[in-house]
Formats: C-alpha cells, sequence, structure tokens
C-alpha cells in the first residue's frame, strides 16, 4: 500500500518528498534540539537531507513503512514528520514524529500521531502500536499518555550510527 494523503483538523499528512529537503533541513533536521532525542544525527547540510527524503520516497510503497511530512493546512507549511515502520524485534509497528521547534506545544504531535494511530487500526487493521521515548523527553511522554499508549518498562534505544545510546520508556497502545 501506498502511504496515502490522510488529514486532521489543521494538517495534511502527505508522502515526504526529496524536493522538500529545503523546508525539512531548515525545520528540524538541522536542529540540535529537535535532534536530541531522535535516533537520527543532527544534519549537517541540506544535502543529507535529500539524500534521506530520497530513500523516503523509495520507501513509500513499502507495507512496513509509512512516514508522513506534517504541513499546516492554514499556511501549507512543511512542520514535521512521522509515522510507522515496522519493527521486527518487537513484531509489530512503531509509532515515531518530530516537529520543528517553533510547533512544539501546539498539539500538533499529538494530533499527526492520533490521526495516524486511527490510520493502523482501521486502513491496517492492526491491533497494537509500540512506542518508545528517551526518559528526559517529558513532551513525548505527555504525547504518548494523551493518545493512551500504557507503560511497559524502561529499556534503552540507540541512535543509527551507535554513537548515542538513550534510557528509554516503553509502551503499547491496544487498538
Amino acid at each position: 500500500m501506498m502511504t496515502p494523503i490522510i488529514e486532521t483538523e489543521r494538517l495534511i499528512l502527505r508522502p515526504l518528498k526529496a524536493s522538500d529537503a529545503e523546508a525539512v533541513f531548515k525545520g528540524w533536521t538541522k536542529d540540535t534540539e529537535v535532534a536530541r532525542f531522535m535516533r537520527w544525527n543532527r544534519h549537517q547540510n541540506v544535502e543529507e537531507t535529500r539524500e534521506w527524503l530520497e530513500g523516503e520516497e523509495a520507501s513509500a510503497a513499502k507495507e512496513d513503512m509509512f512516514n508522513w511530512g506534517f504541513v499546516l493546512k492554514e499556511n501549507q507549511h512543511l512542520i514535521g514528520s512521522g509515522g510507522l515502520v515496522y519493527s521486527d524485534q518487537n513484531q509489530m509497528y512503531e509509532l515515531g514524529y518530530n516537529l520543528s521547534k517553533d510547533c512544539w506545544g501546539c498539539g500538533y504531535g499529538t494530533e499527526a500521531a492520533g490521526r495516524i494511530i486511527e490510520f493502523a487500526r482501521v486502513e491496517l487493521k492492526i491491533k497494537q502500536i509500540y512506542a518508545t521515548h528517551a526518559i528526559a523527553n517529558i513532551a513525548s511522554r505527555r504525547i504518548l499518555q494523551k493518545l493512551g499508549f500504557e507503560f511497559q518498562r524502561e529499556g534503552t534505544y540507540s541512535s543509527f550510527d551507535g554513537n548515542r545510546t538513550f534510557s528509554s520508556n516503553e509502551y503499547l497502545l491496544y487498538l
């Protein structure tokens, strides 16, 4: 299934494209604070972001990955991204998201993640979703709690390059 365009009251969630590279780089991939708890490292230049987005475009038709860019309906600004990736380790989809810093605290993360969960329940017909966040990332904890995720245990996760490890809280959401 191709990653579809879906909407919320304030957002359009659409597949990311390589042509989004400038907006994504300026919005969040270059930002040290946004990247602080993410598995990916802060991008050093727009070309690094473009390469990542080319991979996202190529993955848009995969059954194990659904990733969206979050676009504000009111002005068409791309403000973040997130989605579902199938975790072989957990044998279920994992929810993830990030937002540009100027959009923190506005409810966009909860709104986008809630719509992604609805997509998972209705379209994918899955019964549970996994999520984790760095213990120090209180905002992500609040989002997951608002969405009804249940704490399972403490754990750890590492950045993709293995250079950073985070103490984390792990959650499940039963759909």
